[in-house]
Formats: structure tokens, sequence, C-alpha cells
């Protein structure tokens, strides 16, 4: 892995990277510039910083037998639903994803203030990919980048953005900067 790093107890990150922005409660408010913070308490879940080529590459190596034996890659394929439907799963620090064509595709999540992750591969490695949002507390967005997914792996299209109403009853469609409105 080229570009992965763990910059705890740093704040600083070196080289280029996207900026993480947090939503506040308070839609009229400016984004907060998250970027370089202490991931302290979210320890190495937070402070393992990676790109996208690396996460790819990580995941396909670890579902194909590169990175453990095979026993305890086994023990960390052995999913247990965790919603009602069977369509997510969650192993041994790894999740799985059954999508609309059928394909079910390993890998994880991860959120901190400013930024929601994905990353996933088909069990044979084969196919990978990585999303990331500089944005986060903010539902839509994840629901969107869930979506990709389908998109990536089944080519479709099943996430949308939410359209929701002002207080003056206008119309309008939550972007990934909500202080940016279309109307």
């Amino acid at each position: 892995l080229k570009n992965t790093s763990y910059v705890h107890p740093r704040t600083t990150i070196t080289g280029s990277y996207a900026h993480g922005y947090l939503r506040q409660d308070d839609t009229t408010l400016p984004l907060v510039d998250s970027t370089e913070q202490t991931v302290s308490w979210a320890q190495s879940a937070g402070a393992v910083i990676s790109n996208a080529a690396d996460l790819n590459r990580f995941f396909s190596a670890l579902v194909t037998g590169k990175l453990v034996p095979a026993a305890q890659l086994q023990q960390m394929m052995a999913m247990v639903p965790v919603n009602a439907d069977g369509t997510q799963s969650y192993g041994l620090g790894l999740r799985a994803r059954k999508l609309s064509c059928g394909v079910t595709v390993y890998g994880h999540t991860g959120t901190v203030q400013g930024f929601y992750t994905y990353a996933f591969t088909t069990a044979d490695g084969k196919r990978s990919m990585t999303s990331m949002a500089n944005t986060s507390n903010n539902g839509t967005v994840n629901t969107i980048l869930g979506g990709t997914l389908e998109a990536a792996f089944c080519g479709t299209t099943t996430a949308k953005a939410t359209t929701l109403k002002t207080t003056e009853g206008e119309t309008y469609t939550e972007d990934i900067a909500p202080q940016i409105v279309r109307r």
C-alpha cells in the first residue's frame, strides 16, 4: 500500500488529499472544514488514511486469500445478517452486501467527521470500487454513496437525492454542500 498512512496523534496530513466538510445541524450555517482533526476517539478506524487505489488493492487481496490464511479468511467471511431482508451482513471486520443483480460484494464503509467512504470488491477480487464523499452528517449523501455499489457492480441507479421543502414551501434538492440550493 503506497498511499496509506497512520496519522494519529498528528492532525496534519501530508501530500494531496480531499478536504472533508461537516454539515452542521442548522443547514443555514456554512460547512465546517474538518480535514485536519484529531481522530483519537476512533483510533485506527479514523487514523488510517488511504487512497482509492490502495483500498481497492487491499480488499481484493484480502478476499482472494493473499493477506490471511484460508481458515481465518473463512471465519472473516462467515457473515451474520444485519438487516431484515438479509442484503447486508457483517463478519469479522468485513461487510457483505448482496446487490439487486445478485452480486455479493465484500469490503467496508467508514465515517469520520467530514468523510464517508465505501470500499468493496467481488468475491473473486477482480472488480473493486471505492467511493468517497467529503461530507458527513448527511443521510442523503450516505444513501447516494451506498447506491454507488449498485451503479458500479450492477450498472443500475437506485439512490436519488432527496427533495425537501423550505419553510416557505419551495422545493429544493439537497446537495452534498447543503448551502448550495438547486431550485
